[in-house]
């Protein structure tokens, strides 16, 4: 049976404390997730460029939120994550829940709440990367 794959994108303006948190709490949401089905899944956290478009909307997000504060070591990073599986287990629904348990675990708190974030979701039935080269990123 063709495998499905479903990337998200969660991006976020945080200090390296902070981003421990919200990588702990990525793990957890996206084990929870993926607990007793056959979904193979891996993340990796990444900084982003001063220049990408994603870390200066983020920053100015920050920025209106504290007008008055240094935001010192607070930096952009990407926390990409992959899940491969049967397409039957990787569906549009699944995916839209896995973005808003993200979204909770973030604003629930525990060091996290407040964070600046993007998140962006997609799937692609092929491992084809050439068909699926372009990354649309929503901001909410």
């Amino acid at each position: 049976m063709p495998k499905r794959i479903s990337d998200v994108s969660l991006h976020v303006y945080v200090t390296p404390e902070t981003l421990e948190h919200v990588v702990t709490t990525v793990r957890r949401v996206v084990d929870e997730h993926v607990a007793d089905r056959d979904v193979f899944a891996w993340r990796f956290t990444l900084p982003i460029d001063s220049d990408h478009p994603a870390h200066a909307e983020l920053e100015t997000r920050w920025r209106r939120a504290h007008p008055a504060a240094d935001p010192g070591a607070r930096g952009s990073y990407e926390i990409a994550l992959s899940l491969v599986a049967d397409a039957e287990l990787l569906t549009a629904a699944d995916l839209n829940a896995l973005e808003r348990q993200l979204v909770l675990g973030i604003s629930a708190g525990g060091g996290t709440e407040g964070v600046p974030y993007a998140i962006h979701a997609s799937s692609r039935d092929s491992f084809d990367l050439e068909e699926n080269r372009e990354l649309d990123l929503s901001i909410f």
